[in-house]
């Protein structure tokens, strides 16, 4: 972390959420981690790793479909859930290790932002020279101080390993001009996503390899396909040793292949697929049971599509590992089970990575920033009067919590295209200013 802003950022963060744990234990703790969509959804809420926990304390140990976590992410919050622990939906205990995670995360993209900061300090232009006038930007900061995050880490989701996991994805990957090792560790990083949330690891796929393979052999000693190759035999080793590890000690009685199947691919298969608020599952639930494989195969297929797009629209530019960063907002809007705290911290995510290899201006990733918050912060409020109008005083239909999924969907499509309009308009100028020259 670059100044002792950050310091305090970080210590203001935690402060308030353990605060606001201890205050209002059952408007926030209970009521955030039980019932509300927005934040968890069948796979990662917090009751799924009560599951777990109890699922490994019982002889039978047997992996049900009543608890989708992953193993991984089940082991760490085990301790804190268990029938051993202090944990109870109005007891602090259980807050911690979410907030241990979102402070590493917190770090972590800090890191990302420093990283890419510290490329440019040969670079001497005028608008460099403008900038470091200036404060940097506190991405601990933002990332603490994030009302969504904070809601986010109260509900108890396991979704902040994912966060993790994708900021470790990036960080790992934008430092391959100075690190022999990063094609190893962003190998790993995201062989763990893989086994957490597949659908991130996927869209984050086609832009961390263009990354590499795009480095040059003059700048690295090493040609970007030897490095592409390198990064995917990384991937495939601690894939196949995550898998290994998890049958060997985490999974009993062998049912390695029930728990890829339920933690893993039910994900793309429509399973448990409970209101949230993406456009996913009211459409489904409206479907023809005959066109719901091609239709799964369609919607699911839609968000990869999209990253692709966006790669090889970033194939020809000085970062194109900000295309992954992109492509991971716009799947967001296609996913089976978002939330409102993954579209915040992909936000942020695009803060941290795009002014710090300038592909964004810091107002124009700050506009981001804001604009999302106050879209999942509209959403949020919507959602309590047209959940109440179905499920408590029965007043509507599923049509009225249908808004908020519309609400979410425009607001994402908003978000993408002004992230998209800013990084290529960038780009444009770029390349007009060094055809002048």
């Amino acid at each position: 972390m670059r100044t002792k802003n950050d310091l305090r950022f970080l210590a203001v963060g935690v402060f308030l959420r353990f605060f606001l744990a201890f205050a209002f234990p059952n408007i926030l703790l209970a009521n955030l981690s039980n019932s509300r969509f927005e934040f968890s959804t069948a796979f990662d809420a917090f009751n799924h790793a009560k599951e777990f926990a109890h699922l490994q304390n019982t002889h039978e140990k047997r992996i049900t479909s009543s608890s989708r976590v992953s193993p991984f992410v089940g082991a760490i919050f085990a301790p804190f859930c268990g029938a051993g622990s202090k944990s109870d939906d109005g007891v602090l205990w259980s807050v911690v290790p979410f907030v241990c995670v979102d402070v590493l995360t917190a770090i972590v993209l800090s890191q990302i932002y420093e990283r890419g900061c510290a490329k440019r300090k040969n670079e001497k232009t005028v608008e460099d020279d403008d900038e470091n006038k200036g404060e940097p930007t506190s991405i601990v900061g933002v990332y603490m101080l994030h009302p969504i995050i904070i809601l986010s880490c109260l509900s108890r989701t396991t979704k902040v390993v994912q966060f993790l996991l994708a900021s470790l994805v990036v960080y790992g990957a934008v430092d391959v001009k100075t690190n022999k090792r990063s094609p190893t560790v962003t190998g790993g990083a995201l062989a763990m996503l893989s086994l957490v949330h597949l659908p991130s690891a996927v869209t984050l796929l086609s832009g961390v390899l263009l990354h590499f393979w795009s480095v040059r052999e003059n700048e690295f000693g090493t040609s970007g396909k030897k490095l592409a190759v390198h990064f995917l035999s990384q991937y495939a080793c601690a894939l196949g040793t995550f898998v290994n590890v998890a049958d060997k000690y985490l999974v009993p009685n062998d049912e390695l292949k029930e728990w890829l199947r339920v933690s893993v691919f039910d994900r793309y298969r429509a399973e448990e697929l409970q209101p949230n608020v993406g456009l996913h599952w009211y459409v489904y639930s409206l479907m023809w049971e005959r066109f719901l494989p091609w239709y799964c195969f369609a919607f699911q297929g839609c968000g990869i599509v999209c990253a692709l797009t966006i790669t090889a629209r970033f194939a020809r530019s000085q970062s194109p590992l900000f295309s992954a960063c992109a492509g991971l907002l716009c799947a967001t809007a296609l996913a089976s089970h978002p939330t409102l705290g993954e579209f915040a911290f992909t936000t942020v995510l695009i803060l941290a990575h795009g002014t710090s290899v300038r592909v964004l201006e810091r107002s124009e990733a700050i506009k981001i920033v804001a604009d999302g918050t106050m879209i999942a912060l509209a959403i949020f409020g919507l959602s309590f009067v047209t959940l109440r109008a179905w499920l408590i005083t029965r007043t509507g239909n599923p049509n009225y919590f249908f808004a908020v999924t519309l609400m979410y969907a425009v607001g994402q499509v908003y978000v993408t295209y002004e992230t998209l309009t800013f990084a290529l308009s960038k780009k444009k100028n770029g390349k007009a200013s060094t055809k002048a020259e």
